[in-house]
């Protein structure tokens, strides 16, 4: 098959850039909630200027914070792993890198489903090589990721479990049962069924999960787990702020619910927001909490956590010369 020139090869990836960035600006205005716009500028006339400041400075710092932690969360698996660049760079040099990779892999995730481009760009950023072990890391963070919403998810469950009827609690524990046997039984059944035979993808990825450091792994799955409580926080502050009239541990449970059953429907960030949004409501309203105040919460995080990232994405993307040019190599 013919190669295309360095001409041809440059032309098709500024193209592509524009396509990304045309995708995500049509999705972003498409997904737009008028009416929570609405909402918060009726809010914003009821509080003085200093707190709208105060307000504003504090939610914008969780969402700092959020995603300096995805992005060290990168960091750690790229760098402990032995996945760096070719050069002795140094620590403020690497974390730039990582900055760069996660958001913009965070910009093509956003109009892919699943967010598989998510996937596919940081592999880009490789050597051909390279490229599945970054694919297997990027999956850990994920999965780690997940473990958290997970954990949070299942106990939110029960308190509003134990809160609401005998029911519930049995339907709880019974999921919470059903999950642990399933645990136990899967590893087995893909063993009976030769799926952790050599060459098979099971046994890839097991092989792999085995030979990443144990620091490294418990450092992820800490930072996961911080990662969490700030989103789920910053979704708790932003409720208060709004005026929800609802106590903390169940403010916690549902938010820890809501991300819980919305993780279950993988789409892509794009549409995340109408997903989110819908099971926001439905559990919400077993608390009498005024819908504008949960669409309005709902799409603050989604423009906050979201959006807001897709800008410096932007950025790095142009940055990024061309598909394939990077010098990084697996030791």
């Amino acid at each position: 098959m013919p190669r295309l020139s360095y001409k041809a090869t440059q032309l098709l990836w500024g193209t592509l850039k524009i396509l990304i960035v045309v995708l995500a600006s049509y999705f972003i205005y498409t997904k737009i909630d008028r009416s929570a716009l609405v909402l918060l500028k009726e809010l914003l006339l009821e509080f003085d200027t200093i707190l709208i400041y105060t307000y504003f400075t504090i939610i914008l710092l969780f969402t700092i914070v959020n995603w300096l932690i995805e992005i060290k969360k990168w960091e750690l698996l790229t760098l402990d792993s032995k996945v760096e660049q070719s050069d002795a760079e140094p620590v403020i040099s690497r974390f730039r890198e990582s900055v760069k990779q996660t958001l913009t892999a965070h910009l093509v995730g956003f109009i892919t489903p699943a967010k598989a481009g998510d996937y596919g760009v940081k592999a880009l950023y490789y050597p051909i090589e390279a490229r599945k072990n970054i694919l297997f890391l990027n999956f850990i963070g994920n999965t780690y990721q997940l473990l958290a919403t997970l954990v949070f998810g299942f106990v939110g469950l029960g308190i509003i479990a134990f809160f609401t009827s005998g029911v519930a609690i049995f339907f709880w524990g019974f999921s919470v049962f059903l999950s642990l046997v399933l645990y136990q039984i899967i590893p087995k059944v893909l063993r009976r069924l030769k799926w952790t035979l050599k060459g098979n993808a099971w046994y890839k990825i097991k092989r792999f999960w085995k030979k990443l450091p144990s620091r490294t792994k418990q450092r992820v799955r800490f930072l996961s787990f911080v990662r969490y409580v700030i989103f789920s926080h910053q979704f708790y502050f932003i409720l208060e702020a709004l005026g929800a009239d609802i106590s903390y541990v169940f403010a916690m449970s549902c938010i820890a619910s809501m991300y819980l059953l919305s993780s279950l429907l993988p789409v892509m960030q794009a549409l995340d927001i109408i997903v989110r949004g819908g099971v926001a409501l439905w559990i919400f309203s077993w608390y009498q909490i005024p819908e504008e105040i949960v669409l309005t919460t709902v799409f603050l995080m989604w423009v906050l956590n979201v959006v807001l990232p897709l800008i410096p994405g932007v950025y790095y993307l142009y940055k990024t010369p061309s598909i394939g040019s990077y010098k990084s190599v697996l030791k």
